[in-house]
């Protein structure tokens, strides 16, 4: 604008002082909104392409972090099933002793009905386990066949299902166990029980072993999704968080251009009232 003849109608050094106070002004605004909002990208303005990685990262890290949550309760019904398993195990270890009791001759008949009594209690108990036991009102040990639940760990990308099972085809009463007749009433029902119990022990054993490998799986899949939630959150927040001693640099430098820009503005301002000067 250099050339410019006198005037009080168009004050160009006003119009160009006030663009540049508008653009300050947007720089500060930008800058006091990162500031305080600890966020790099505050409108899809400041980074479009930015907005949108930063976005989806966050979605997986949301989805990562529920997939913890879906792990840990599968390890819940596991936990479940397994303390369930563990009574069921020391009422048979309870009744290994009944039957190895009445199993001998140094004991009479009436005392080896009253042991059947207690034998036959530990029975039912074991069944009333089985039939308790269970996780939000499902039976855990299925009468109908294995216990199953796809416990979902992916995320918005990948799909991805940890199956956990319990108990057998059978089911893991009495029944199933091979225990529904067994009695201790008699030394050859003592001695025939104790195989029975032998191998019902051995089958709690198997099953309480595969859910404990289960376990183990979902306890591990637990660490690995929780440093992928790690790693992606932090790449969303390198893209999404504001570096503070920068902007607090930007916040700086736009007070100051502010400042001055108020300045050059009065003195355009003041330049029109001096054109007046000439006619006195």
């Amino acid at each position: 604008m250099s050339g410019q003849a006198f005037s009080v109608i168009s004050n160009f050094s006003s119009m160009q002082a006030q663009k540049d106070l508008y653009t300050t002004n947007i720089g500060l605004n930008k800058t006091l909104g990162k500031l305080s909002s600890g966020r790099r990208i505050v409108e899809a303005g400041d980074d479009a392409a930015g907005l949108a990685i930063a976005s989806s990262l966050e979605a997986d890290g949301a989805a990562l972090d529920q997939a913890v949550r879906n792990a840990n309760d599968g390890i819940a019904i596991i936990q479940i099933a397994d303390g369930a398993l563990n009574k069921m195990n020391n009422l048979l270890l309870r009744a290994v002793t009944l039957a190895e009791q009445a199993a001998s001759d140094t004991i009479g008949t009436d005392e080896k009905e009253i042991l059947d009594i207690e034998f036959q209690e530990l029975m039912s108990e074991i069944d009333r386990v089985v039939s308790v036991a269970n996780f939000k009102g499902e039976n855990l040990f299925s009468g109908s066949g294995t216990f199953t639940k796809d416990i979902y760990v992916g995320d918005t990308q990948v799909q991805s299902f940890i199956t956990i099972s319990i108990g057998g085809s059978n089911g893991v009463g009495t029944t199933a166990l091979g225990l529904s007749s067994s009695t201790v009433a008699t030394a050859s029902g003592g001695r025939a029980a104790l195989t029975s119990l032998n191998s019902a022990i051995s089958s709690i054993a198997k099953f309480r072993g595969a859910l404990g490998a289960q376990q183990n799986r979902l306890i591990n899949a637990v660490g690995i999704i929780q440093v992928q939630s790690l790693n992606v959150k932090a790449a969303a927040s390198s893209i999404m968080d504001a570096n503070m001693a920068e902007e607090i640099v930007n916040m700086t430098k736009w007070q100051i251009l502010m400042q001055s820009g108020m300045s050059s503005l009065a003195q355009a301002n003041a330049s029109s009232q001096m054109v007046l000067q000439l006619l006195r």
